[in-house]
């Protein structure tokens, strides 16, 4: 079963992001995922504002999701960052962001790319899953909450493998 957490390590998540804009977070999200996914810092947040440009990504609940995809992408990258004042990130109705996930992915991973996507939204619908993180001590503390998160959500093994 798709993890969301396969693709997050514990160095993308950022407890308390400085940004006070929307472009300096999409190149604070681009700078968690930079190294990991192959792609310069600055090309990156290019990508993601063009994406953003095209539509926001942010959430009820107080989520964003700046995704893009990229050639030089070398594999599916996320990251997570908490804006601890929150910022308004998409139309003024949508109300203040908190919560960020990044995700880059290469261009032959359209589907997955969205699976992934898909799995994010699900999760940070959660509004006590939302608290929690916001109140977690360590971006430890923080992956452990989401690995906790797609367990519950995930059928168990034994019940996939009498499926018919």
């Amino acid at each position: 079963m798709l993890r969301w957490t396969e693709f997050l390590d514990v160095e993308a998540i950022r407890l308390s992001l400085a940004a006070r804009d929307r472009v300096a977070v999409l190149h604070e999200l681009a700078g968690l995922m930079s190294a990991r996914a192959g792609v310069p810092q600055r090309e990156l947040a290019v990508h993601l504002l063009a994406r953003e440009q095209l539509g926001a990504t942010a959430m009820e609940g107080g989520v964003a999701v700046p995704h893009c995809r990229h050639a030089r992408a070398g594999r599916i990258v996320t990251c997570l960052g908490l804006h601890r004042g929150g910022l308004a990130f998409g139309a003024p109705e949508d109300g203040l962001v908190r919560i960020y996930v990044g995700l880059v992915s290469p261009p032959d991973t359209a589907g997955l790319h969205l699976n992934v996507l898909s799995r994010i939204a699900t999760l940070l619908s959660d509004e006590r899953l939302r608290t929690a993180l916001g109140a977690a001590p360590s971006a430890g503390a923080m992956h452990e909450l989401l690995v906790s998160a797609e367990e519950a959500h995930l059928p168990l093994r034994n019940e996939l493998a009498l499926s018919p």
